[in-house]
């Protein structure tokens, strides 16, 4: 019964985090099942994982638009010189 319950909770924090609910409200939420003991050490560094693999795709959108927004001026200049 545990197992279902402790695969039940983590499909509900994973879920939680693809929502972007507070990250804050997240960890509170596994905390509380980590202190019942449903939820293991283990489960916990799998949350903490989850949240650097967003972090470091977010960061990789952000520099994929920043690099975008860079080039876009200079192609509007390109044709603004050749009319």
């Amino acid at each position: 019964m545990n197992e279902f319950l402790r695969n039940f909770v983590m499909t509900t924090i994973l879920k939680m985090i693809d929502n972007n609910v507070a990250e804050w409200q997240v960890r509170e939420y596994a905390l509380g099942w980590y202190t019942k003991e449903i939820l293991t050490e283990e489960d916990l560094q799998t949350i903490d994982e989850k949240y650097k693999e967003k972090e470091e795709t977010e960061q990789l959108n952000t520099e994929v638009n920043s690099n975008e927004q860079i080039e876009q001026p200079l192609e509007e200049n390109i044709e603004s010189e050749e009319e």
